[in-house]
């Protein structure tokens, strides 16, 4: 698993420290569906591949991890290897893609009370990643935008609750009411970087805003190029939105076993570092030009707090609370 562990920690350090902080066993399934799931993020993302290219390639590594209980044939996954474009050197993710043939031997050679769900959760969202790939970003409304981000991040959360039942006993007798939270937990993330791509996306031709919130008979609109008002009402509608998941992030993690230390140090470092992004963005106009972040000691103090206070449910309340506040607009 030393590879794994290298090429997890290359594509994202932030979630290396949680996925680190998980008992050996369940470490290792989490960091190889994290790694599965990159390789279906570049595909997703690449600025190289147009949109037949990308369902293409997508639907291509679904059918491979439909597989995944057996040892993959390498030469199988040739043609995706083919089509990681060197132009894309400076995506985390691209170290992922080229690598992916290794990520499905590792997936198969896993227990396979870890390997089925994995491969069965990727496996779907990497098609319905394909799927949007072909319909591209438009959003009629919320609802349409909570079917996207289903797909890309609600089902993680039921990937992991899943990996998490097959770990723990006690996990598996709450998993039912832990999987109605988890897939808002994913939401949460996901509205969080929408938050954060408000300077980017639209340079690629992408917006994730729902067109009920944009200004009416607008098409194509670029936000970084709207009114203060426009960009106003937009960034309240996505925080409000991402303090709403937040708060059921943070219900999820006070629903884990206390004596899952790991577990929960894994899942309360995104919750709550999502809740600090999203606080800094709230009536801040700069994100539509520049990237929001949460500082690195900001971050060094989450996951230590993360690691000391693991165990307290009064203390993650408070955080929820805080996240109830962006929800009902009062955050700061």
């Amino acid at each position: 698993m030393r590879q794994y562990y290298a090429l997890l920690r290359s594509t994202s350090r932030t979630f290396a420290v949680g996925i680190e902080a998980l008992p050996e066993t369940l470490r290792d399934a989490v960091t190889l569906a994290y790694l599965v799931l990159r390789v279906s993020d570049y595909f997703e993302d690449s600025p190289s591949l147009d949109p037949e290219e990308k369902n293409q390639h997508l639907s291509r590594w679904a059918a491979l991890l439909d597989q995944a209980d057996r040892p993959p044939d390498p030469a199988a996954f040739s043609p995706l290897l083919q089509a990681v474009s060197a132009k894309d050197v400076d995506l985390p993710d691209q170290a992922a893609a080229l690598d992916g043939s290794s990520i499905l031997a590792g997936l198969a050679a896993l227990p396979p009370r870890f390997r089925e769900p994995i491969r069965k959760h990727t496996a779907d969202t990497t098609r319905g990643m394909a799927s949007w790939a072909i319909r591209g970003d438009d959003f009629p409304d919320e609802a349409a935008l909570d079917r996207y981000m289903f797909e890309v991040a609600g089902r993680v959360g039921l990937l992991l609750t899943d990996l998490f039942a097959a770990h723990s006993e006690q996990i598996r007798e709450r998993a039912d009411s832990l999987r109605e939270m988890a897939v808002s937990f994913g939401l949460g993330l996901q509205t969080v970087n929408v938050i954060r791509g408000l300077h980017e996306d639209p340079a690629r031709g992408w917006s994730y805003v729902p067109r009920t919130v944009l200004p009416p008979a607008v098409p194509n609109v670029d936000l970084r190029r709207l009114g203060s008002e426009e960009q106003s009402r937009i960034l309240d509608f996505l925080v409000r939105k991402a303090g709403r998941h937040i708060v059921d992030a943070l219900d999820y993690c006070q629903a884990l076993p206390r004596t899952e230390r790991g577990i929960r140090i894994f899942c309360v470092i995104p919750a709550l570092l999502a809740s600090r992004t999203a606080a800094k963005s709230r009536r801040n106009p700069a994100v539509f030009r520049v990237p929001v972040r949460v500082t690195r000691s900001e971050v060094g103090r989450i996951i230590l707090l993360s690691r000391i206070l693991f165990f307290s449910n009064g203390w993650l309340e408070r955080e929820r609370l805080q996240a109830l506040a962006l929800m009902n607009g009062d955050g700061q």
